[in-house]
C-alpha cells in the first residue's frame, strides 16, 4: 500500500472523527455534501446516460478555475474509490423514490433554484432589473441577488464548462453515497497513520538492526581477542626463559625413568634435545653430559 499524503491523512482522520460523533453527523459523511461544501465550484452536474458528461458552473469571477476544480474533484473521488478497495471505508447508498432523470446537480438549494429546461440558476431572493429598464423588450432577465443588509448585486454565472468523460459514472456511484469508516481506518488513525503492515515491518526492522548491532559487537570482541593472543605469543617469543634447578632435576628423572636401552645425551638450549650415544664413546655420568648454556 502506498503512503498517503498529509492532506489524505487529514481526510481519513476527519471521516473517523465524524463517525465517532454518531448518527447525528452522518450527513456530513455524504460525498455529495463534502463536494458541495469543501470545493469551490458554484454547481456541479453530471449526466450518466449513454453520453456521460460533467458540467461545472462558476460565477463570472471564477470562470477560469474550472480545470483545477475538475482535477480536484477527480482526485477526491478516486481517493474515496481507493479507500474502499483497501478496506478502509464502505460506501452506503441512499434509497430514493425520486424518478431517475439521468443526471444529478449539486448546488446550494437553500439559496438558488435550478431551471432544468433552460439549464440556468437564479437566486431564491432576487429582483429582476429588467423590470426597471424602460423600453427593454428583449425578454432577457437581469436578476439582482440579495447580498444581505439591503444590498443587491448582479447575479451572473460564467460559461459552463462541459467535459464529456465517463468519470460521470464514478460520480454517480460515489457522489450519492455515504462514507462509512471501517475498523481498519480507525486503527490507522489511532496508530499515528501507520497500517498494521507498517508497524509489523518496523518491528522486524528494529529486531534486525538490534541483531546486527550485537553481531558487530561480537566481531569486535573476536578481533580484540585475536590481537591479544598474537601480542601475547610475540611477547613470549621475545622474552628470555629460565629453567630453575628443580625443573632440571624433574626433567632428568623423567628421562631416566623412560630411557631407552641405548645411551643418550641431553642438551638444553631453546628446547631439550636427546641424542643417542655410540657404544664406542666414553661413558660419562648423566650430570657430566647435561649442560646448560651460559648466560
Amino acid at each position: 500500500m502506498r503512503k498517503f499524503t498529509d492532506k489524505e491523512n487529514k481526510w481519513i482522520k476527519e471521516f473517523v472523527e465524524l463517525k465517532e460523533k454518531g448518527l447525528s453527523h452522518v450527513q456530513e459523511l455524504q460525498v455529495a455534501k463534502i463536494l458541495r461544501t469543501k470545493f469551490s465550484f458554484f454547481a456541479l452536474k453530471w449526466t450518466y446516460g449513454e453520453k456521460p458528461q460533467i458540467s461545472l458552473y462558476n460565477r463570472m469571477e471564477d470562470k477560469d478555475k474550472a480545470e483545477k476544480q475538475y482535477y480536484d474533484i477527480c482526485d477526491f473521488i478516486y481517493f474515496i474509490k481507493e479507500l474502499e478497495s483497501l478496506g478502509f471505508i464502505a460506501i452506503q447508498k441512499f434509497y430514493s423514490e425520486k424518478e431517475d432523470v439521468g443526471y444529478n446537480v449539486l448546488y446550494d438549494r437553500d439559496k438558488y433554484i435550478y431551471d432544468e429546461k433552460n439549464d440556468k440558476f437564479r437566486p431564491t431572493e432576487c429582483t429582476d432589473l429588467s423590470s426597471f429598464i424602460s423600453g427593454d423588450s428583449s425578454g432577457n432577465e437581469f436578476p439582482m441577488e440579495n447580498m444581505g443588509n439591503g444590498v443587491y448585486g448582479l447575479f451572473q454565472i460564467g460559461q459552463t464548462q462541459n467535459i464529456n468523460l465517463d468519470f460521470a459514472y464514478d460520480l454517480q456511484k460515489y457522489g450519492l453515497g455515504i462514507i462509512y469508516p471501517l475498523p481498519l481506518a480507525v486503527d490507522y488513525v489511532n496508530n499515528d497513520f501507520k497500517t498494521l503492515e507498517e508497524r509489523y515491518n518496523n518491528t522486524e526492522i528494529a529486531a534486525t538492526l538490534k541483531s546486527v548491532k550485537w553481531s558487530q559487537i561480537a566481531v569486535w570482541i573476536a578481533v580484540i581477542a585475536l590481537f591479544s593472543s598474537v601480542i601475547f605469543d610475540i611477547c613470549q617469543m621475545c622474552s628470555s626463559q629460565e629453567i630453575d634447578p628443580d625443573q632440571i632435576t624433574t626433567i632428568e628423572k623423567a628421562i631416566k625413568d623412560n630411557h631407552i636401552e641405548e645411551p643418550l645425551t641431553v642438551e638444553i638450549k631453546d628446547t631439550i634435545l636427546t641424542k643417542p650415544v655410540s657404544v664406542n664413546e666414553q661413558t660419562t655420568s648423566f650430570h657430566q653430559r647435561l649442560s646448560i648454556p651460559s648466560k
